[in-house]
């Protein structure tokens, strides 16, 4: 986001290229009196953590806690995120399918827990970053954060069962077939002594409905393409 013209105090933040405790509060104080409410403040606050190569424990929590609250809340349709946000999401935090950094693989795992509905394109985006970081061409904010390992870990199981919390009914994994296949593309990455006993139980309760997962209500959020766009309003 080179080139942002930031007003004050955002500007003060964004220039010193690291963010400290006190600088989240000048933010909330000044800037952000009543939270996160526009698309502009969006904007803002994703510039800002670009900007700022050191970040401070105190500024994920803010990022995180901010973006989730206009997400999923603060637009249409509330309390739900939709194909519309979750394609938003995907294309704000990631670069070629990997989320880029820590405070934006939060962001994503925070909102679809905060969430009532979240699509299976979502969560199946998710779950790749799983495949991203075993890949042999590993990249992405969760490859950074795993334990270097062939196979699944323990670590990599906490994972997947943040994303897919809600899916368990009965001892069974009631996962779409998107969900399913990308479960099934991660199996294959490595042997199956590589991976922790656990993921060969998960992999075997799982089943999938012969129906797939009702779609989520779309509509237009924030941008078409690429990031969002202060001049774009929410769709009616």
């Amino acid at each position: 986001m080179s080139g942002f013209r930031f007003s004050f105090p955002a500007c003060v933040v964004a220039g010193k290229g690291r963010i400290v405790a006190d600088d989240i509060f000048m933010l909330r104080r000044y800037a952000f009196p009543d939270g996160i409410r526009s698309c502009e403040d969006v904007l803002t606050l994703f510039a800002i953590h670009e900007s700022s190569p050191e970040r401070s424990p105190e500024w994920t929590a803010y990022f995180v806690e901010s973006l989730t609250a206009y997400l999923v809340h603060g637009t249409e349709p509330a309390g739900v995120i939709d194909e519309a946000k979750a394609g938003w999401l995907m294309r704000t935090i990631a670069a070629d399918g990997a989320v880029r950094s820590a405070p934006e693989l939060e962001f994503l795992l925070h909102a679809m827990e905060v969430a009532s509905e979240v699509p299976e394109s979502l969560s199946a985006f998710a779950l790749d970053q799983i495949r991203l970081a075993l890949d042999p061409d590993a990249r992405g904010a969760y490859h950074a954060s795993r334990p270097a390992a062939e196979g699944i870990t323990a670590h990599d199981l906490a994972y997947v069962w943040r994303v897919l919390r809600g899916a368990l009914d009965r001892g069974r994994l009631m996962l779409s077939p998107l969900e399913t296949q990308v479960l099934r593309g991660i199996d294959e990455l490595a042997a199956p002594s590589a991976h922790h006993p656990a993921w060969r139980e998960m992999m075997e309760a799982i089943v999938t409905p012969d129906q797939p997962r009702e779609a989520l209500r779309s509509e237009r959020w924030l941008l078409s393409e690429g990031r969002l766009s202060v001049d774009e309003g929410l769709a009616a």
